[in-house]
């Protein structure tokens, strides 16, 4: 099935595509693994969508929230409130788009480590992410 949807990717990807794509809000829409690859396949969404949200800005900067859609009861410390919706800590950052192999390279300003991705676009509206399974995405 890998195999398929790498044939596919490749043969439908004709032309590399500027860092002006990646700007935007972005949410996971599905997995899919063999061996020990897996391909993350993200899709444009709405900053208001339930779940982790990753956001390219203009700026070179990205942020990840997590909106878990619940309205404000009891709150814990890593809890954000924003319009009457809890969201849980974010991750925030800068990135770095490589036009040349179609890679995007995540650095954060928190504690997690800097990711390298390799990127597979699919459409204007998703794209994968190609990794091995015991490297870390955000999702």
């Amino acid at each position: 099935m890998l195999t398929l949807f790498l044939a596919q990717l490749s043969s439908g990807q004709v032309q590399q595509v500027s860092e002006s794509y990646l700007i935007g809000s972005w949410i996971v829409d599905h997995k899919i693994q063999e061996g020990d690859t897996e391909i993350t396949v993200y899709r444009r969404c709405t900053t208001g969508q339930i779940g982790s949200v990753l956001r390219f800005l203009t700026t070179g900067e990205y942020r990840i929230t997590f909106n878990s859609g619940r309205k404000i009861g009891r709150r814990c410390g890593n809890e954000i409130y924003q319009g009457g919706i809890i969201r849980q800590g974010g991750i925030a950052g800068y990135y770095r788009f490589n036009i040349q192999d179609q890679s995007v390279s995540l650095e954060s300003y928190n504690t997690d480590p800097n990711m390298n991705w390799n990127l597979v676009w699919i459409d204007e509206n998703s794209f994968g992410v190609i990794k091995a399974k015991d490297n870390s995405t955000y999702d």
